[in-house]
Parts: C-alpha cells; structure tokens; sequence
C-alpha cells in the first residue's frame, strides 16, 4: 500500500526522518498559604545564585511529573501540598544542559507549615503573585537576564505562566 499523504514525522513524502523534540520533565509548584506563593532564592554556588524562584526540579525517571512536583516540594521547603495539585501550565526551556518541559501546578499547604529549605537555597519567602508578576517587566527582564537569550526566554515563559496562574477559573485568552 503506497502513502498518498505527507506524514508529519517525515520532512517530505518519502523522506527522511524528522527526530521529534525530547524534553527532560520539570515541575515547578505554586504552593500557596492565604493569598500568597513561596519563593525560594538560590544559593550562591548554584545556578542563578540570589534570584527568587518557584520551589522544584527536575522529574526523576520513571517518576510522574505530580510527583516529581510534590517531591521537590518537599525536598527544598520542607512542606507538602494539602490536597490535590492543579496544572497551570507547560513551557519549554534550556537549564542545566537539557531542553527541559517545564510543567507548573499550584496547591494549598497548611497555613500552620514551616519552611525548611535545603542546601540549594538560601532564603524563602511569602509574596502575592500579583506583585511578582507586577514588577516582571520587559525592563526587569533584561536586567536580571543579563543579556543573555535562554535567561529572557525562562523569564518569558514564567510571565506568561504567572498570567495564567492569576487568570480567574474558567477564563480563556479571548474572555469567553
């Protein structure tokens, strides 16, 4: 049976094959307490050392991208999340070596928790997610990227998730 159709996975009928994109799966958690989300600032030694980021990490093999969230959770604040996690997002971007998918989910931990950040960080604190995205602009952007592409593209990417982290349920790009 002959193909009549360009298949996707093909740059042309007959051709060769075209790799599809791999990622290595990333999680970043929105952990919230009242009206607020935790960030964690990297420590000096460690990649963007001093810049205050959503706690979490690379998913392990095998391990499920909610899982991996909640573990890094827990491994860098010390706390977990009280119910189920929600996704926010997905984007892709380049640390550590890798083309990394980053997947981003917001959850609820007891108010009562306390933080306990590991070795990786160097402070935590509680900030409204509608003043972190407030100061994200082009200008801040290219300060803390230092000109560098990969670093505007993650900030990028962060803004546009921070925007749907903060868009009300059920409100779609158009309003509908």
């Amino acid at each position: 049976m002959a193909v009549t159709e360009v298949d996707p996975l093909f740059n042309e009928p007959g051709g060769e094959w075209q790799e599809p994109a791999r990622y290595v799966l990333s999680a970043v958690v929105y952990a919230e307490r009242g009206d607020e989300i935790l960030l964690l600032q990297r420590a000096e030694g460690t990649a963007l050392a001093g810049q205050w980021f959503l706690p979490g990490g690379m998913v392990e093999a095998g391990e499920l991208p909610e899982d991996g969230a909640r573990r890094e959770l827990l491994e860098e604040a010390g706390v977990e999340i009280d119910g189920d996690l929600e996704i926010v997002g997905c984007y892709p971007m380049h640390v550590y070596g890798y083309d990394t998918l980053q997947i981003s989910y917001r959850g609820r931990i007891a108010d009562s928790a306390d933080i306990a950040i590991s070795h990786e960080h160097d402070g935590a604190r509680w900030v409204k997610a509608s003043d972190m995205r407030a100061l994200l602009t082009d200008e801040v952007i290219d300060q803390i990227s230092g000109g560098r592409a990969d670093i505007v593209s993650i900030l990028h990417h962060i803004r546009i998730d921070l925007d749907k982290y903060l868009r009300p349920a059920g409100v779609t790009r158009s309003g509908a």
